[in-house]
């Protein structure tokens, strides 16, 4: 039986799908190469999108909607295989700033071309309307559960 053979409301099918999806997601990441856990991508990732300044750890766990200990952890491993450079800040020592290595830039470039056929080979056959629908979609569904775990969700159907 797939989940699409199941008969359930589009949100409790939408609701499993997100599930689904991120344990495929993650499955699938890890065989793409062997260095590092898509998890632990997903993280470098993200620290490499502050732009303005290197995220602290309680940044890149906010971001990533996990806790300081499990980024901790990971980043503590991705320092020892020379992806991180983490650094007390110059203005504050309780607080660890995280700097992608150059290895880690060289890291990126390497695969830079199979991630792009990843992507492509996930979203095939997707037409760029049906996209925005999901890109949107998705924004909302995120934005809901930020509002959950901030404890300020709107009770309201369809809001």
């Amino acid at each position: 039986m797939k989940i699409t053979d199941v008969n359930v409301s589009s949100q409790a099918f939408i609701f499993a799908a997100i599930h689904l999806l991120a344990n495929r997601m993650q499955t699938l990441g890890d065989k793409i190469d062997p260095t590092i856990s898509s998890k632990q991508w997903f993280v470098l990732a993200v620290i490499s999108k502050f732009e303005d300044a290197p995220p602290n750890i309680g940044d890149a766990a906010a971001v990533l909607g996990t806790s300081r200990q499990n980024i901790k952890k990971m980043v503590l491993i991705l320092e020892k295989r020379g992806f991180l450079r983490l650094e007390k800040d110059a203005s504050d020592l309780r607080n660890i700033r995280l700097f992608l290595t150059e290895q880690c830039y060289a890291y990126f470039k390497g695969r830079e071309q199979q991630e792009n056929q990843y992507l492509e080979s996930i979203f095939a056959g997707i037409d760029g309307a049906t996209l925005a629908a999901l890109h949107g979609g998705m924004n909302k569904i995120i934005e809901n559960m930020d509002a959950l775990i901030d404890g300020n969700a709107n009770t309201k159907q369809g809001g």
